[in-house]
């Protein structure tokens, strides 16, 4: 992770949140991914891209084979499991782009009937390991 860059930043002039999820451990990256979620909806974002990485790594056997693609392939679960049913459409939706070979899941947020374009976004907990590029 470089100094400078945001962990949360705004894209599409608002409409898309992004956190970047790298530097963290699975768990850690979870619960912040959700925290993020919320904050997001609360603003009134249409979007939220969680960018975990490990692109190369399309499929949850190859994650284990290399160790690699963990916090991907538990976001997709958590997706699944209803973790942001809250605040995010429905799993199943098609709004959501999490294809195999992509660096991020994008979620399609519910639209918030009072969103507050100025509430705050949660404050990223500090990396636990730096992050490392994949060797070709």
């Amino acid at each position: 992770m470089s100094p400078g860059k945001p962990v949360v930043s705004f894209r599409s002039n608002g409409r898309e949140v992004q956190a970047d999820l790298h530097g963290y451990a699975t768990e850690t990256a979870l619960r912040f991914a959700e925290e993020v979620v919320e904050a997001a909806w609360e603003r009134g974002a249409e979007r939220v891209a969680l960018v975990h990485g490990a692109k190369h790594v399309t499929s949850p056997s190859a994650s284990d084979a290399t160790g690699q693609g963990r916090t991907k392939w538990a976001l997709r679960q958590a997706l699944s499991r209803g973790t942001f049913n809250r605040w995010a459409e429905p799993a199943k939706s098609s709004s959501h782009a999490r294809g195999a070979a992509t660096d991020r899941l994008v979620l399609a947020l519910k639209p918030n009937p009072r969103p507050d374009p100025g509430a705050p976004l949660p404050e990223p907990p500090p990396h636990e390991y730096e992050r490392t590029r994949r060797r070709e």
